[in-house]
């Protein structure tokens, strides 16, 4: 019975033993993806032009991702190393959601408008087309 008593604590402390060099392996695992993570720059928000002013680029989109200064914005507009804020109508915002999630190139249209709120400034797309 004394030697079952030291098998069974022998094995329990080889058993942690075990978890705490995994624990320790994957400690350092972790902690070298994370050294060698990129930290990504945010996109330089162009200045915007006057309201009303056209706006004509050449770029790609992507959906907007966070809490807009308006509704209407729904877009994130690359192009000219900038990013403008776009908002569209129903059937702009059906190709630009098809080029946001294909990644694909796109001529944009539009008008400078103003948010409600101060320095919301964004483009109104009057057209969107696909380019090669």
């Amino acid at each position: 019975m004394d030697f079952l008593k030291r098998f069974v604590s022998s094995s329990d402390l080889f058993g942690m033993k075990k978890f705490l060099l995994h624990s320790f392996i994957a400690g350092a695992a972790l902690a070298g993806m994370a050294g060698c993570a990129q930290v990504k720059k945010p996109a330089v928000q162009v200045k915007a032009a006057a309201v009303g002013s056209r706006f004509d680029q050449v770029g790609r989109v992507t959906l907007y991702a966070g809490e807009p200064c308006t509704p209407q914005i729904m877009f994130d507009f690359h192009g000219a190393g900038s990013t403008v804020w776009l908002a569209a109508p129903m059937w702009e915002t059906k190709i630009l959601t098809d080029a946001a999630n294909k990644n694909r190139r796109l001529h944009i249209s539009g008008k400078w408008r103003r948010g409600g709120e101060p320095n919301c400034s964004y483009v109104e797309v009057t057209s969107a087309e696909l380019t090669k």
